[in-house]
């Protein structure tokens, strides 16, 4: 089979929709509207006058005739024959209803220029924009990962100055992910539960005055090929950034900042809020964190004053629940915190629980509260951080307990009464609605049905399947769909039971017992004085035993004029 000719193959138009060259499995991959599918598709064919005896199905078709595609379903291929000269062409045309992308140059983990042509179903004939390329990812970048996540973005060809670019009904702009779903075994994973945050979540704080605020990066599912070759299902989708979430831009005249936001990339401990590390100011990282907005290589100075003040005011709190209760709302926006706490509890979010967290700060100047937004949730719904683990990992079960929340705001967040009923009575109100579970099932069941129904899915499998990324196992859409909607009818269940749930009631300690024993008596004397000495007190207020406000002598003296009576 002869793929050449690859001057007249990529110039092949079908009712004015490029068909794609794909060189490794010998197709041409068209994008068409759906609604052509279960259907016959009418179109004008147009190729290069290089190309003669060119047929269809074994019918030959002239420059500008119009065929018919009979009974256009996923999958199915319609033959393809013609000479270049004395070489036979042999391939197929396919049909797709996702966008196609086309990806040409030599990419690495730094920029490197290329062109991007996104072919979508309902519009004309594609052409190929410039634009600067490279990988993207943490563990998804390492040099043996072959399925890799891209960074686009647009350049004006003449001066390379940015070039704005609108795809799928989405945002206009010059920045734009190819997130790959690498490790993914239903490659869907964080589009669909990206979407799912989306409807459920309050928006920002501050969203009154900017409702087009998003915290969330919206998306496509689409079919990409590098230089030629069939890569595969991927989602493309527009960053998190200043744009998405309306934050007030740097004011560069006066060098005042205002909006900012930082990415926890990373597990640490500062990450998780209980243990900070020094903070080095002109640093662009911070133990895990990472400024992205303003960025300090174009303005050479670095803020993170509003970050650093949520992580230790989080780790002060540890010592003070008071402190906790009544300042909490200062630092951070509840209701999203309460909506992503039941969010990644749902899906069991593993690497979202600090790691893979964008913090947004409209304007500093105006008010310091960090809203939070969610990114990459491959590792979620039964999926492990690891394709080697399967199903059967304890750590992946439906019925595992929130133990692997290590968040220190969200930790204490569900340990005060107060906050805790509200989460319960928001988890019970999204329960008859997006959590409800046969709508989650049907959520992610749709997004399987849609690339089954296309071809996309069988193409994902043959192309990826027992590759390196996924430890060698077998890729199968399908079946996976069904372990997670069984994994989903489990989880809720659970949640409900188990999770969402009222704390347990307060044991009634008998004035001056505290130490908590149930007794009162020299141990709580005792107590006390390593209390006012210094000691931390986790009495939870029953140290003030003469209720003045303080904790001194006299409570000790309260104490053992109750012994004295007993």
């Amino acid at each position: 089979m002869l793929m050449g000719a690859v001057s007249w193959a990529q110039s092949l138009n079908i009712g004015g929709h490029k068909a794609v060259q794909d060189n490794r499995y010998h197709i041409w991959l068209c994008s068409i509207p759906q609604d052509n599918f279960g259907n016959d598709f009418t179109a004008t064919v147009n190729y290069p006058d290089s190309l003669v005896e060119f047929a269809i199905d074994g019918i030959a078709v002239a420059n500008g005739d119009t065929v018919v595609f009979t009974s256009v379903e996923g999958g199915k291929d319609y033959t393809v024959t013609a000479y270049v000269g004395d070489s036979l062409i042999t391939g197929s045309i396919t049909f797709t209803w996702l966008p196609i992308v086309e990806l040409e140059g030599t990419f690495s983990s730094y920029y490197s220029y290329g062109t991007v042509t996104v072919s979508e179903p309902d519009s004309a004939y594609a052409e190929p924009l410039m634009a600067k390329v490279k990988w993207r990812g943490s563990n998804t970048d390492a040099r043996t990962k072959n399925k890799r996540n891209y960074r686009i973005k647009f350049v004006n060809p003449e001066d390379s100055t940015k070039q704005n670019h609108r795809f799928f009904g989405l945002r206009n702009d010059n920045n734009w992910i190819l997130d790959a779903g690498q490790m993914d075994f239903l490659r869907v994973r964080n589009r669909v539960s990206t979407d799912l945050w989306l409807d459920m979540a309050h928006r920002p704080w501050y969203s009154d005055t900017l409702p087009n605020a998003r915290n969330g990066s919206r998306g496509q599912m689409v079919e990409v090929l590098l230089n030629g070759e069939y890569h595969g299902i991927y989602n493309m989708c527009e960053p998190i950034d200043r744009k998405q979430l309306k934050l007030k831009r740097y004011d560069e005249e006066n060098r005042m900042f205002h909006g900012a936001l930082w990415n926890a990339y990373v597990w640490s401990r500062t990450v998780t809020m209980s243990e900070p590390k020094s903070l080095t100011y002109n640093s662009k990282y911070w133990d895990g964190f990472e400024i992205r907005y303003p960025d300090p290589d174009e303005i050479k100075r670095t803020n993170w004053h509003p970050l650093y003040e949520a992580v230790w005011f989080a780790n002060r709190a540890d010592h003070d629940p008071k402190i906790y209760n009544d300042s909490i709302g200062i630092y951070f926006d509840m209701p999203v915190m309460q909506d992503y706490y039941i969010f990644i509890a749902t899906i069991q979010a593993l690497d979202n629980d600090a790691p893979n967290m964008y913090y947004a700060c409209h304007d500093l100047q105006d008010n310091r509260r960090l809203t939070m937004v969610p990114w990459d949730l491959d590792v979620s719904l039964g999926q492990a951080d690891d394709p080697k683990e399967g199903h059967d990992s304890e750590k992946v079960q439906p019925e595992r307990s929130m133990d692997w929340v290590c968040h220190l705001p969200m930790l204490h967040m569900m340990q005060n009464e107060t906050f805790r009923n509200e989460v319960i009575e928001r988890y019970k109100e999204l329960r008859q609605t997006t959590l409800n579970t046969d709508s989650l099932v049907n959520r992610y069941r749709a997004a399987i049905d849609e690339l089954e129904d296309c071809g996309a899915a069988s193409r994902e499998e043959l192309r990826w399947s027992r590759d390196r990324d996924l430890a060698y196992k077998v890729l199968d859409l399908s079946e996976e769909m069904d372990y997670v909607e069984d994994w989903l009818r489990r989880r809720m269940p659970y949640l409900d039971e188990h999770v969402f749930i009222p704390l347990p009631p307060k044991p009634i300690y008998p004035i001056g017992d505290v130490n908590g024993d149930g007794e009162v008596n020299i141990a709580d004397v005792n107590a006390l004085i390593d209390i006012i000495l210094g000691g931390e007190d986790r009495s939870e207020g029953r140290s003030d035993v003469n209720e003045d406000g303080e904790v001194n002598i006299a409570d000790i003296n309260a104490v053992i004029d109750i012994i004295f009576k007993l």
